[in-house]
């Protein structure tokens, strides 16, 4: 019964605490991310026991401190010391100590409970913790206990300590501030009363431990950059007011204007945010008040008549942009004729005009059909150009008598010039008849040659016709005989 009446109670207890969570509201934390502090420490240490202090002793440390919040904060000191100790009377007793120590400190900042500035200028400072020293004493002619004296002796040891004191701080900068405090330090253990090398042998001098005095002055830097959210970090809580995130967010809620619902010219934005509080009636306005114009014509929508008009074209006073008329087919067809018809193609001069010849079998001057599509091509030519004329002139190779070549090449010659009247259509007085019998070979030579077998066509320049040479008919066969005797 007791073990399901505690089920029951614990169920009902993350029930509660279930409902707490989700209740729960979103916390501000007033408490900004503030710097640490880097110090410096100087002073002239001494030691009180049973032998007088000798001013000056040299100590010097560092020490870093960081804030719980804006009235405690932790200090962390390491510190190296030098001191002398002598008697001024009858006793020549001396000593010479070093001390190391490193402690923890709580430091409570007195002074920081106004908050009528946004940073302090002085704070005043208690502070205590512990620590742990280490001393090397060196004495001469000390009184040890028992009542016996040594010329020399050497004393060290290592033991906790209890540290307090107070001290006051000045603020020069947001990144310096200085410091003067006095920090009294107590050992613990059966050396503490070998710190200034003469054992407490009589009660009448002083305490049992020797205690260890620290006036020093503090040269503190303030480190540290931004926050995880990029804002920059406060000064360290115990120089910044408590209430300083509380008041930059008052101040920041005054700054802002008091809300004013008046909209003069009711297009809907308030005069406080209108860019444009005269805005026509009924026109309509961007989120600033200002008149829309929608198609950025510089023609305001409540009198544009195109308020969406095409981009890149002029628009008119009524915003209405001007297209041209769309291109028709029949315009790109009277474009392109007139573009064709400025065309002005260059003529090619006579002399330019290249004609091919035409080639003849051994002896005969007929045309063979291999020879047909060159003359159509000089038919071609002349038909395409009504105001040319062209030479006709018959050639042939080296081996019949002159006489007889003169007689062949003229019937070639008019061979061709017949088939291009009647074949082709070319009037006749459009072709000059020429005849060159061997005279105009092209491959050197007396043997039979195809090349000098022929018919070239060129253009007229001026030339006259040549009528048949003397001689009987050549051309229709083979010939036999003596070429030098003139068959």
């Amino acid at each position: 019964m007791m073990v399901r009446n505690l089920s029951l109670a614990l169920l009902l207890s993350f029930a509660y605490m279930s409902v707490q969570a989700q209740d729960a509201k979103p916390y501000r934390s007033l408490t900004p991310a503030d710097q640490w502090e880097l110090g410096v420490d100087l002073g002239t240490p001494m030691i009180v026991g049973d032998i007088d202090a000798k001013f000056p002793g040299f100590g010097g440390g560092l020490h870093v401190r960081k804030a719980f919040d804006h009235v405690f904060s932790f200090r962390a000191n390491a510190l190296f010391a030098s001191m002398k100790n002598e008697n001024t009377g009858t006793n020549a007793a001396s000593s010479e100590t070093s001390w190391k120590s490193g402690s923890a400190q709580v430091v409570m900042t007195v002074n920081n409970l106004r908050f009528d500035k946004p940073f302090r200028k002085i704070d005043f400072n208690v502070f205590g913790g512990l620590g742990f020293q280490s001393f090397n004493t060196t004495a001469k002619n000390v009184v040890l206990s028992g009542g016996s004296t040594a010329n020399e002796a050497k004393f060290d040891g290592t033991s906790p300590l209890l540290e307090v004191g107070a001290g006051l701080a000045y603020r020069v900068s947001p990144k310096f501030n200085i410091g003067l405090e006095y920090t009294f330090a107590q050992t613990f253990g059966k050396d503490g009363d070998l710190l200034d090398g003469d054992e407490n042998a009589g009660s009448t001098t002083t305490t049992y431990r020797d205690a260890f005095h620290w006036p020093h002055l503090s040269l503190n830097f303030n480190l540290g950059g931004k926050d995880k959210a990029g804002n920059k970090k406060s000064e360290p809580l115990y120089w910044a007011n408590a209430l300083g995130t509380t008041s930059d967010a008052i101040t920041a809620l005054e700054a802002r204007p008091i809300y004013d619902p008046t909209d003069t010219d009711g297009d809907g934005i308030i005069d406080a945010i209108d860019d444009e509080d005269n805005s026509p009636a009924g026109a309509r306005v961007t989120t600033k008040g200002t008149t829309l114009d929608s198609d950025g014509d510089k023609v305001a929508d409540y009198k544009d008549k195109e308020p969406y008009s095409p981009p890149g074209y002029a628009v008119n006073a009524d915003g209405v942009a001007q297209v041209p008329k769309a291109i028709t087919e029949a315009d790109v067809n009277r474009i392109v004729d007139a573009k064709i018809a400025a065309i002005k193609m260059p003529s090619p001069k006579a002399s330019e005009w290249f004609l091919p010849s035409i080639n003849f079998n051994d002896n005969r001057f007929n045309v063979r059909y291999s020879e047909y599509e060159k003359l159509y091509q000089v038919a071609t030519v002349l038909k395409n150009n009504p105001d040319l004329k062209v030479v006709a002139v018959g050639n042939t190779d080296a081996r019949g008598s002159e006489g007889y070549n003169n007689v062949l090449s003229y019937n070639r010659a008019k061979e061709a010039v017949d088939m291009l009247v009647s074949q082709y259509g070319i009037s006749r007085n459009r072709i000059i008849l020429n005849w060159a019998g061997e005279g105009s070979k092209l491959i050197p030579g007396a043997g039979s040659n195809a090349s000098n077998r022929r018919v070239e066509f060129r253009v007229a320049k001026g030339e006259t016709e040549m009528a048949r040479p003397e001689g009987k008919e050549a051309g229709k066969g083979n010939f036999k005989g003596n070429k030098d005797a003139g068959y």
